[in-house]
């Protein structure tokens, strides 16, 4: 049986609210303490594309299927480049929220998308466009940095080490906010240099590695209140889904639910998903156009 805490999660929203105010992440009134470190960290040929960057939390964030917790949260390395938005991006936590809901009313979704709505389906074992409700999303960098070259073009964007270091305080009080129970991130960036499973370990303590994909370049790992799935990014879809996912991403969450970490799912649920989560959600969405602003 599917139950869901909305007041909780509202308070984690109140208070991430309160931390994207209080640190200046919004893009509409953007002032990072550590910006012009990270500026200056740049090389004299970079412009700057975009500054500002919270999560992205959903209504129905905090879900328990027979009583077991299951709170999903999703880090990729950097927010898309919006070049039709006033901020380059989604201009505060708020809008960041209905941007990411709206993914339901997209008809056309880019690969990134599509790669977490199967991920988030294949977790919830349902098959409905609706599990968007249900997990949380943010990056592991804030701003963006250009080299004058790739202006607005969100592939190959440049991060330095000093940005890497400010930015992932923010992301540690973000995971100690929502409380996840699994974290999942996507691309490479999590696995180089010091590699973000060693900036887990700093802040939450020892980990235990539980399983390899075939490569041993992505993995399982569990921490004391959560476990943690590097994995391939979806940027190429179709490689993605036919080689790169069933050697990472789907065998770790069989083996989550294998374990008992996460709950086996009856496959017939998704109507009584939906039956809670429709009336929720669709009275938020109804109003909101149907483009896709994180393209």
């Amino acid at each position: 049986m599917w139950k869901f805490d909305k007041e909780k999660t509202d308070r984690r929203i109140s208070l991430l609210n309160e931390y994207y105010a209080e640190q200046g992440l919004n893009a509409c009134d953007f002032r990072c303490s550590r910006y012009f470190e990270c500026e200056k960290s740049q090389n004299k040929n970079t412009l700057k594309q975009f500054s500002g960057g919270t999560s992205a939390v959903m209504p129905l964030f905090d879900v328990m299927y027979n009583d077991m917790p299951i709170r999903v949260l999703v880090i990729g390395k950097e927010t898309g480049y919006m070049k039709n938005s006033e901020y380059g991006t989604s201009k505060n936590f708020e809008t960041n929220n209905l941007n990411a809901l709206n993914c339901i009313n997209w008809e056309k979704k880019n690969n990134h998308i599509k790669g977490t709505l199967y991920i988030l389906q294949y977790i919830y074992n349902i098959k409905t466009e609706y599990v968007y409700s249900s997990y949380a999303l943010t990056n592991m960098l804030r701003c963006s940095f250009q080299s004058l070259d790739k202006f607005c073009n969100v592939s190959g964007t440049k991060d330095t080490q000093k940005m890497r270091k400010n930015c992932v305080i923010h992301l540690i009080n973000e995971i100690k906010i929502l409380e996840p129970t699994i974290i999942i991130t996507q691309g490479e960036w999590a696995i180089r240099g010091r590699g973000f499973i060693d900036i887990l370990r700093n802040a939450f303590g020892r980990y235990t590695c539980l399983k390899m994909n075939s490569a041993g370049k992505y993995g399982l790992y569990h921490f004391e209140k959560f476990h943690c799935i590097t994995t391939h990014h979806p940027a190429i879809l179709g490689n993605w889904m036919k080689n790169l996912a069933p050697d990472s991403v789907w065998p770790m969450i069989d083996y989550l639910r294998l374990t008992g970490c996460l709950p086996v799912i009856e496959a017939n649920s998704m109507n009584e998903y939906e039956k809670f989560v429709k009336p929720v959600v669709d009275p938020i969405i109804s109003v909101l156009p149907s483009n896709d602003l994180l393209r």
